[in-house]
């Protein structure tokens, strides 16, 4: 199999230099990622300025290209140009450099590059290694990929939906497919200097569905959920054309 590895750490993060090296055993991979660090970009492309590129050392891979651009711009250059006359079977986002649970999908870059992929029609994975400071936890997450790919491929992923796996912070107890959570944040700013001012806050989880993410990845499992491009709440929806204007 032919696989996309992208992320929003930058091409020669950990995570996916971890995860490329597993995959290469048993598949082609092709590394395009952003140059820099890219975390929270969230879903945005570059309109306004040319994306420049530098190739860096395949290691084994196919080719590893790094581009000064978002997630998703990384996804959409090797679909519609690094890798248009081979395109690849699966796209991979990570192995992030910390979770990607909850409301934090909303702003993943590495979520976000993912939903590109089965944007552009690709059978595609997200993974993140909740807790950095868990070293191992890159290679546990790539070998856990790597074992159950296949199985977690013959689900049969619908159109513009993808895989958000997150791997906790211990060697896991297991895998558990979720939904993803809905926690808020206590955000507040701090100054950071002249007229500089910087975000920060911690989860607020009181309440949270034991059936999702935030809860299981506490609980010591890898946990698997859905995600879609899909925004339509159909309940609201129905209930709107129901009631009329």
């Amino acid at each position: 199999m032919r696989i996309l590895l992208t992320n929003d750490d930058g091409a020669d993060s950990v995570g996916i230099r971890t995860l490329a090296s597993v995959l290469r055993r048993s598949h082609e991979v092709a590394v395009v990622a952003p140059s820099s660090q890219r975390s929270a970009a969230g879903h945005g492309i570059s309109l306004h300025a040319p994306v420049t590129y530098s190739s860096l050392d395949p290691e084994g891979c196919i080719m590893r290209i790094a581009a000064d651009g978002t997630p998703a711009d990384c996804v959409k250059l090797a679909a519609l140009y690094f890798l248009k006359d081979s395109p690849p079977d699966l796209v991979i986002s990570g192995i992030n450099e910390g979770a990607n649970i909850g409301s934090e999908v909303i702003y993943s870059g590495t979520v976000s590059a993912a939903l590109e992929g089965a944007y552009l029609g690709f059978q595609s994975i997200a993974v993140s290694n909740t807790d950095p400071s868990f070293t191992d936890g890159y290679a546990y997450a790539a070998e856990m990929l790597a074992d159950n790919l296949d199985r977690l491929l013959s689900f049969g992923l619908p159109p513009y939906t993808a895989l958000n796996i997150n791997y906790p912070r211990m060697k896991h107890k297991g895998i558990k497919i979720v939904g993803v959570g809905i926690n808020r944040y206590s955000d507040s700013y701090t100054e950071a200097g002249e007229r500089a001012l910087k975000i920060g806050g911690y989860p607020v989880r009181d309440g949270m569905d034991e059936d999702t993410d935030v809860i299981q990845i506490e609980n010591g499992y890898v946990t698997v959920s859905p995600v879609t491009l899909d925004r339509n709440d159909y309940a609201f929806l129905d209930k709107m054309k129901r009631i009329g204007l």
